[in-house]
């Protein structure tokens, strides 16, 4: 009986080390980027915002990959992984536009965060049929995302060799970016709701940090809404609402990494 309250004792001592190590980091990250925001107040420059978030997405990434090495251990099938793989690939590219300047290649920087929030939306349906509806989705309908993806390069090249001034496209892909991640955005906050309330342990956290990622994105693209149709809002709010996206987006990966890593020692 001791033997089980030792070992009771001791995890909980871990989850508490663990969860003071994690409030210790998003601590850092706060004040470093609340420092950013009066630093680089209302101009999307190469500030520490745009650092931080190529760090986050590009971060993200390597977890993903690293993620997928203990993919055995949950039984959502390959199509979500390569869907999170591209979803985070895409959004750190997307980050690294902010290093040139022209609407041609900010048109294409668009394009990239549309292609993210496609594939992130496709993820999590997709791991939605598998665990909560039981269901097993054909491999014609898992090539989808991938032709709504392409639809947007196609309008560009047309839009660009028609002889629409380039201000125009840049400001066209803009809105259909900030469409794009509300509707997204929107079906993910419900199919990580349905998903939490079917998970246990650290799944349950998972799906809430992606969650959490999904409401900032939304609140991030309906701040760039507004601020085109009527109310100009001050890049740094923006810029808030998007580096909270991008902690969520880290925690959420890294939970994931962790959790299945911890499964894979267990189980070997």
């Amino acid at each position: 009986m001791s033997i089980f309250v030792g070992n009771g004792q001791s995890t909980q001592k871990n989850r508490g080390i663990a969860h003071l190590k994690a409030n210790i980091i998003v601590r850092i990250i706060m004040v470093i980027m609340f420092d950013g925001l009066f630093l680089y107040g209302i101009e999307e420059t190469l500030g520490i915002h745009v650092i931080l978030s190529n760090l986050f997405w590009w971060t993200s990434l390597l977890l993903v990959i690293t993620a997928y090495k203990y993919r055995r251990n949950w039984n959502v099938g390959e199509m979500p992984w390569k869907y999170l793989f591209l979803t985070f690939l895409f959004f750190g590219i997307r980050e690294l536009g902010h290093l040139f300047k022209s609407p041609v290649l900010d048109s294409i920087r668009y394009i990239f965060g549309i292609g993210s929030a496609i594939f992130l939306t496709s993820a999590l349906i997709l791991i939605y049929m598998k665990l909560y509806k039981r269901k097993i989705t054909s491999k014609p309908m898992s090539f989808i995302p991938f032709i709504f993806v392409l639809v947007f390069p196609i309008l560009l090249i047309y839009l660009y060799f028609s002889g629409m001034k380039t201000e125009t496209i840049k400001n066209i892909f803009f809105n259909l970016e900030n469409i794009i991640w509300m509707i997204g955005g929107s079906i993910t906050v419900y199919t990580t709701y349905r998903l939490g309330t079917k998970s246990t342990g650290d799944f349950v956290h998972v799906f809430m940090f992606f969650q959490f990622a999904a409401i900032f994105a939304i609140l991030w693209k309906f701040l760039g809404v507004i601020g085109t149709i009527s109310c100009p809002i001050p890049y740094s709010i923006r810029e808030l609402m998007e580096t909270l996206f991008g902690v969520c987006a880290i925690i959420s990966v890294y939970v994931l990494e962790k959790m299945l890593r911890k499964l894979s020692r267990h189980i070997s």
